[in-house]
């Protein structure tokens, strides 16, 4: 049997794509939090008790074309913000992010005991069994009918450079 197909590489390939997505969720988490950042700012600037609209420079002719314009951009931001969902996108990313982090974290240690015992023997087979379940319970939670294909090539570049092949060890057949 090649190196290749080696079935050590099931436990190398899960672990790569849990970095994967560990990278992925949290790009999508932090795209969506400054989306969110940044409308709850403009609902807030353009709130009418806020500080922002008692400054003079609103009574200026020109600043009243501009308020009149901020405030029409906050009616559409407030009308489209619950649409969007953001709240709860949030939260599955977070979520996501931190099962995948937990499930990358475990195949890091099978990955270590298996270069350590120079070896991927039944109990490391076992333990990436529960992974591999573990895998299947995050995969099916995933929330994106379309996923951004910018950010997951950044993201796959980024693991190939962070996990090469050369990282992981293939243990001899006996």
């Amino acid at each position: 049997m090649g190196t290749e197909t080696h079935p050590v590489w099931g436990v190398y390939d899960l672990l790569r794509t849990a970095r994967l997505n560990v990278k992925y969720y949290s790009g999508r988490l932090h795209r969506a939090e400054t989306c969110m950042f940044w409308m709850d700012l403009s609902l807030l600037i353009t709130a009418p008790s806020s500080a922002v609209a008692s400054l003079w420079f609103w009574d200026d002719p020109v600043g009243q074309i501009v308020w009149k314009y901020l405030g029409a951009i906050a009616a559409f931001i407030a009308i489209i913000k619950p649409l969007l969902g953001l709240t709860k996108r949030i939260k599955v990313y977070q979520e996501l992010r931190s099962g995948y982090t937990a499930l990358e974290y475990d195949l890091r240690q099978i990955k270590e005991m298996i270069t350590h015992k120079r070896n991927y023997d039944k109990p490391l087979q076992e333990e990436f069994k529960k992974a591999l379940k573990l895998h299947g319970i995050f995969a099916s939670k995933e929330p994106d009918t379309k996923e951004s294909k910018r950010l997951k090539k950044r993201c796959v570049d980024e693991v190939k450079k962070e996990l090469p092949l050369e990282f992981f060890y293939i243990p001899e057949e006996d």
